[in-house]
């Protein structure tokens, strides 16, 4: 794996050109508590709702957090979705500059309602008829002008109309003129329109539709990826097998790639990860191999999310370091929530404590395996640079919090570890609802602001006293000369 970890270095301003179907992803943050006494269906309170690029503009997004440079041209509405995509876009430092404004045709939106970090319903809106001629001929001259800025190409065709086989083929054969690698997610019952491409990436229900059989064994895999092979006359056919891992056939073989073990979350936008990191490792210089172990690490990062989230560059490396029991230790709070919740039910005794653990020291050392005794499982929220900053101090903290974080993941005693933003843990307890709640210090438990909503959420209050004179403060004052 160290001999692969060479190429991501060499991710650094690789340009890809990602053409596909554009579409805005709306999450709605709900809870519910109750039914309709209308109808028998659940009554989704609203908490919050966000908005993340979606289709091949996820794409454009894992390319631009491993580090690419995403050239993104795709088609959006003259419409409020359209702004909001774009302005989502430019927040992931995605260019929007490529993209072709069509005002009679709607931006593509995907509403998922969710509840208790679970997806209840996906609402979506749009046009799937193919493309017009005059606003294909806008798309083609976008696809020449960014072609000449290119090291790869992307085609993530979602069957939403944008990827016609004039397009895809036009697409294809200027890049074939400058040798650059393609890869494609395809979708539809006939793949002939991706002929000679570089990759192919579809999963095995894609796979079968299109090699219009049934596999259930490697016998009729291998047939599959031959029929494919010579359908699209494509290089490579990569089928992604969700926990069965992935297998690579060519022309001379097939190779098979097994699944990175993971807890998994929400399947949503890990083909995505795949192509996006599969792009730049052919762009990195790396075999057909070796790019399809390197998008299966990829892959593997975003199935331990909730919703459509990239693959970052650090959480790549972490993955392929082989530190996976450290890295699964780390988790977002809609995560948590949700292991938090499954624990209970197995009857679990969860023990929660927070801090900023800014330069771990034998007092949080001592202090986390004392936490760990009132219990079955340690769950240590830590807080973010923002946050420590405005309790410590604009010098503060000294170490970032990731490496905070993965530092205490790596203590035995630590089971789960989240970062957290807030001045106060209270939304993570709410989250958590911990049967035990460990505080730090020469604390009066009657006098701790968290006591009532512990206590609320059926839980208790426990103070752990110090170790006197182990301080991060010390420990920084000693270092400076100034004890």
């Amino acid at each position: 794996m160290e001999q692969l970890k060479r190429f991501l270095p060499k991710f650094q301003g690789k340009k890809v050109l990602v053409f596909g179907d554009l579409m805005l992803d709306e999450h709605i943050w709900s809870r519910v508590s109750r039914i309709s006494p209308e109808a028998p269906v659940p009554i989704a309170d609203v908490q919050k709702i966000t908005h993340v690029p979606g289709g091949c503009g996820n794409v454009a997004v894992n390319i631009a957090a491993l580090g690419g440079s995403p050239i993104l041209v795709g088609l959006i509405g003259k419409d409020s979705s359209g702004e909001k995509l774009m302005a989502a876009l430019e927040k992931f430092n995605v260019p929007t500059q490529w993209l072709v404004v069509d005002a009679n045709r709607p931006t593509i939106l995907k509403s998922r309602i969710i509840a208790a970090s679970q997806q209840i319903v996906r609402v979506d809106r749009e046009d799937r008829s193919y493309v017009s001629p005059p606003l294909a001929g806008k798309l083609v001259r976008r696809l020449q002008e960014a072609i000449n800025k290119a090291d790869a190409v992307i085609i993530s065709d979602y069957a939403k109309g944008a990827i016609t086989e004039e397009l895809c083929q036009k697409l294809i054969k200027m890049a074939q003129k400058k040798g650059l690698p393609v890869a494609v997610d395809p979708k539809g019952v006939d793949f002939t329109k991706y002929r000679g491409t570089t990759f192919i990436t579809p999963n095995l229900k894609e796979a079968a539709i299109a090699a219009r059989m049934a596999i259930f064994e490697e016998q009729s895999l291998n047939k599959a990826g031959k029929i494919l092979l010579a359908q699209t006359k494509s290089k490579y056919v990569l089928i992604t097998r969700g926990k069965d891992g992935m297998t690579l056939f060519d022309k001379k073989a097939s190779t098979y790639i097994p699944a990175i073990p993971r807890e998994v979350f929400d399947i949503t936008g890990a083909g995505d990860a795949v192509i996006a990191a599969l792009s730049l490792s052919l762009a990195a210089g790396a075999a057909a191999k070796d790019a399809a172990i390197i998008a299966n690490h990829a892959g593997s990062v975003v199935v331990g999310k909730i919703g459509t989230a990239p693959c970052s560059l650090s959480e790549l490396e972490v993955a392929m370091e082989g530190h996976e029991p450290v890295a699964k230790k780390i988790k977002l709070r809609s995560e948590l929530s949700v292991i938090a919740k499954n624990l209970k039910t197995e009857g679990a005794k969860l023990v929660f404590t927070n801090g900023c653990f800014d330069i771990l020291h034998l007092g949080h050392a001592r202090y986390l395996r004392e936490a760990k005794k009132l219990g079955d499982v340690l769950i240590v929220g830590v807080n973010s640079d923002s946050s420590v900053t405005a309790l410590k101090g604009a010098d503060r903290p000294y170490v970032s919090e990731l490496e905070r974080a993965e530092i205490l993941a790596s203590l035995e005693c630590v089971d789960y570890v989240v970062i957290f933003s807030e001045l106060r843990p209270d939304n993570l307890i709410k989250a958590i609802k911990p049967d035990i709640h460990v505080k730090g210090g020469d604390y009066k438990i009657d006098e701790l602001p968290e006591k009532k909503l512990v206590e609320s959420l059926g839980g208790k209050v426990v103070v752990i006293p110090p170790i006197k004179g182990r301080s991060t403060t010390n420990i920084v004052a000693k270092i400076l000369g100034k004890k």
